[in-house]
């Protein structure tokens, strides 16, 4: 018995102490060194893993870190399934070297124990690489001021011949340089750049470039802008849709490119209806796992250094987390999941919490990407200075210092050139990948490649047919891309979505009739990715415009086909049926609601610019609510298809007065709470208006007709009223004699508004004009005291020289310290954006727009009465504490 017992108790001691180590230990401790700053001292790649959290489920496995990895900016896999490592010890400042400090290194697990063990130095002496994406026979690489080809020409892994393949993008800022090169869909090179911009010739066509997402030839023989965005730009992604997105590195970590620019060709500049990329994040915070001080410039506990905007595209992972898009924040330490929603023909960005955070402050995660084995691959930085330029103002602890080196980044002798890791999110619950490796001569394995649940083994398949110009595989290709069994619940059908594109990069769609059949089949697919391929593949001929035209995708149910039937009607001849089809899209309410079919239809009819103008330039004719009671006729339910016209009789509509809105301010005089309202006045002109101008302040979206033709059309909110001058080819609309005005506004969240004016141009009168521009890298106007006189109207112009979004917003005297604190709790509002950060604030005299780098902008006010010193501020998110002057108003004489 007493043997018994002591069996037992044996038993249970082995299992607590079992049980003991399985539960999680604590970190290891951190340690520190050094006051003001106090800067924490590195942990082991061992030590380091253990202060990162995951989701339940999920784990971060060390892959490969120092002495063999350093500085890891970039990544990408091959064929064989190796990494390949772009390590850049030449950033930040190393520009003008002969031997560059930034080497290619190929990562092989050899012994399949999951980590690296096997390295090659593929090119070394390399300069300030920041992106990499293989193609037959080396890598394409972004080495600012070029785009290189590393070659190897003999196969022994080791670059023996370097090609420039084209030059332009800038150097004078290296954190703003291009980024995120990825093979795409379409068998063309995509890539990011930042402020730093990009300009060269190709061929006949100079193409300038700032800020956003591009696309180029192989050979380096075009480059093709695509999405705009409004700050540095780290991050491009697409999804498994191929749909563009990406991410900038200030406030904007999740945008959607819905219309490239190159349907905005036809027009000098973007007009103010259009819409290319839109910011779509759903949140502003980040959230970090610790109490870790920040070490941030602006957009301070937000995104501010955000980097990367890869979905992952495997089937490892809970559905929860496929076709998602992860953005790294390396001075939040950490890896957000930014849940990608539908939204009309577009997307909005959900939070998704993180899904790598780390309290180790050097833990820096700038790239993770969806590997060979369906695992996401996080590239870990691991610097203390992770910031280009930090700002002491206003942060404790911050490693900072105003002296710059090369590449306009601040001297830091805390900068680390001597860590770096890479980690592999697994999932405790997934599989070992079907496919290890691809053998380019494997006409088998390529094509079962071409069918994998990973994205990177479909791409790399499609790659591979394409450059081997295994044209012998078109008939297979056909089967592939005719097969819509492969359908799943969300509309992908990858096999025939990558068979489409191959056979587009074998030619055939151009050459091989049974091809040409199989694309004409694909616009009737079961799946969304497959149509939309099929769209943007036809040919641009009377033919295709008359197929477009009879598929019905141009009134199809779901509004993101429809955006893509618009787009690829207005690069189409314009055949009968397809005009005829597209005067019905232009008149259907579910367009018109839509800012993005709303766009994309304004560009079908070439629709041109309005420009706004100041206030006071503008005689008004017909008076806004501001100016006096104004009366409309209004109805809240949906009219006949004729409210337009001139001779549609309103008498069954409500009498109402402006302003119509649905929140309690002194300003609304008629009650407006459902999502559209109707407007109609008639008007009498003593004689024809030559240079007419629109007053209108709206929430949200609205279009306005003069006599039953479409003058105008927006999207978003402006709080303040605009003045928008009519185009010149629209003028003469406004004749003398009775005129019938017509408006739609649509609310599509939050709060709602619509009030119209009608002026004409005018003369500006200012008592004093003042220009001021922005102080590029400082956060500050290059003016910070004007001087004027009260009750003086004044005008402000400010020009945009920094890189970041600004706008100029002047404040009544003493309120900066209430104003301000308003600003932060405002510019988190799902409204902020679209209102430019100026929140609706009795304390404001006048404001600016947001003025994008390289834009200007004005004000024109008159100031009060009453002397005093009037603060002039920044609003953008993170800016008012730092960017501020004042305007010292004296008393009249």
């Amino acid at each position: 018995m007493k043997k018994s017992n002591l069996s037992l108790l044996w038993v249970l001691g082995v299992l607590f102490f079992v049980s003991c180590a399985e539960e999680k230990q604590p970190p290891p401790p951190l340690t520190y060194t050094g006051e003001n700053p106090r800067v924490q001292d590195p942990l082991s790649p061992e030590d380091s893993q253990k202060h990162i959290q995951l989701p339940e489920g999920f784990t971060a496995e060390l892959f490969a870190a120092e002495p063999n990895i350093i500085n890891p900016i970039a990544f990408t896999w091959d064929e064989k399934g190796r990494l390949w490592v772009v390590q850049s010890k030449d950033y930040p400042h190393e520009l003008a070297n002969d031997v560059g400090g930034d080497r290619i290194t190929i990562c092989e697990d050899t012994n399949g124990d999951g980590k690296a063990d096997k390295f090659i130095d593929f090119a070394t002496e390399q300069s300030l690489s920041t992106g990499i994406v293989l193609v037959k026979g080396g890598a394409i690489v972004s080495q600012a001021p070029d785009m290189v080809f590393l070659e190897d020409t003999n196969g022994d892994d080791k670059m023996d011949k370097r090609t420039v393949l084209f030059s332009g993008f800038g150097t004078f800022d290296t954190h703003a340089g291009p980024s995120s090169l990825r093979y795409g869909i379409d068998n063309a090179i995509w890539g990011a750049v930042g402020y730093s911009g990009f300009e060269n010739q190709f061929g006949e066509k100079t193409v300038k470039f700032e800020r956003g997402v591009y696309r180029f030839e192989k050979d380096g023989s075009y480059l093709e802008p695509i999405g705009q965005f409004d700050n540095n730009t780290w991050g491009m992604g697409y999804n498994e849709n191929f749909e563009i997105f990406g991410s900038t590195a200030n406030n904007n970590h999740a945008c959607y490119v819905g219309i490239p620019l190159k349907h905005y060709e036809y027009l000098d500049k973007l007009p103010s209806w259009a819409l290319n990329a839109d910011f779509i994040q759903g949140h502003y915070e980040i959230n970090p796992v610790d109490t870790i001080p920040l070490q941030q410039v602006d957009v301070r506990g937000g995104f501010t250094a955000a980097s990367g905007a890869n979905f992952y595209t495997a089937r490892n992972y809970p559905e929860k987390y496929q076709n998602q898009m992860y953005v790294a924040e390396p001075t939040g330490h950490l890896v957000h999941t930014a849940n990608i929603v539908k939204d009309g023909a577009g997307y909005k960005e959900v939070d998704g919490g993180n899904i790598f955070a780390s309290t180790d402050a050097w833990t820096a995660p700038v790239f993770a990407e969806t590997g060979p084995d369906g695992n996401l691959w996080v590239a870990d930085w691991y610097n203390p200075v992770i910031q280009h330029n930090p700002d002491k103002r206003g942060m404790e602890n911050q490693i900072w210092n105003a002296d710059k080196g090369e590449g306009n980044a601040h001297i830091n002798k805390l900068r680390d050139y001597g860590h770096g890791r890479i980690y592999i999110i697994k999932y405790d619950k997934g599989n070992d990948s079907e496919i290890t490796s691809l053998d380019a001569s494997n006409d088998e394995a390529l094509l079962k490649g071409l069918q994998s649940d990973n994205l990177f083994w479909r791409t790399t398949a499609q790659r591979l047919i394409v450059e081997g110009d295994k044209t012998a595989l078109i008939p297979e290709l056909i089967k592939l891309a005719n097969d819509d069994s492969g359908t799943d619940k969300n509309g992908l059908n990858a096999p025939a979505l990558h068979a489409l594109w191959t056979l587009d990069g074998l030619e055939a769609l151009n050459t091989n009739e049974e091809a040409k059949k199989t694309l004409r089949n694909a616009l009737s697919s079961s799946s969304y990715a497959v149509k939309r391929a099929a769209m943007a593949l036809l040919p641009e001929s009377i033919e295709s415009s008359e197929l477009l035209a009879n598929s019905g995708l141009l009134t199809n149910a779901d509004s993101q086909i429809r955006l893509a039937a618009i787009l690829r009607a207005g690069e189409l001849p314009e055949s009968p049926s397809l005009y005829t089809e597209m005067e019905k899209v232009a008149k259907d309410a579910a367009v018109s609601s839509d800012k993005w079919l709303k766009a994309a239809t304004k560009v079908y009819f070439r629709e041109l610019n309005h420009e706004e103008v100041a206030a006071e330039a503008v005689e008004m004719i017909v008076p806004s609510a501001k100016e006096k009671l104004t009366s409309w006729k209004y109805t809240t339910d949906k009219p006949a298809d004729n409210w337009v016209d001139s001779d549609f009789k309103d008498s069954g509509w409500k009498s109402g007065q402006g302003m119509f809105g649905g929140h309690d301010e002194e300003r609304i005089k008629t009650k407006w709470t459902t999502d559209d309202i109707w407007l109609r006045k008639e008007v009498i002109f003593d004689t024809n208006l030559d240079d007419p101008v629109l007053k209108i302040a709206y929430d949200d979206d609205y279009e306005l007709y003069i006599n039953g033709i479409l003058i105008i059309a927006e999207t978003g909110a402006s709080n303040d009223y605009k003045y928008l001058r009519v185009d010149e080819e629209k003028r003469s609309l406004f004749k003398k004699g009775k005129n019938s005005i017509a408006v739609h506004c649509k609310n599509t969240g939050g709060n709602q508004h619509i009030d119209i004016g009608i002026g004409k141009m005018g003369k500006v009168k200012v008592d004093v004009t003042f220009n001021l521009k922005t102080v590029p890298q400082e956060m500050a106007f290059d003016k910070t005291e004007l001087q004027a006189v009260a009750g003086q109207t004044i005008e402000i112009t400010l020009e945009n020289v920094d890189q970041m979004p600004h706008n100029l917003v002047v404040v009544t005297a003493g309120s900066l310290e209430t104003f301000g604190p308003t600003v932060d709790k405002f510019v988190v509002t799902p409204d902020a954006e679209k209102m430019g950060y100026v929140p609706n604030s009795r304390y404001v005299l006048g404001a600016t727009k947001m003025l994008n780098p390289n834009e200007s902008g004005s004000v024109i006010f008159t100031l009060p009465d009453t002397p005093g010193t009037y603060p002039f501020v920044c609003t953008f998110p993170g800016h008012w504490r730092f960017m501020q002057g004042v305007i010292i108003v004296t008393a009249a004489e």
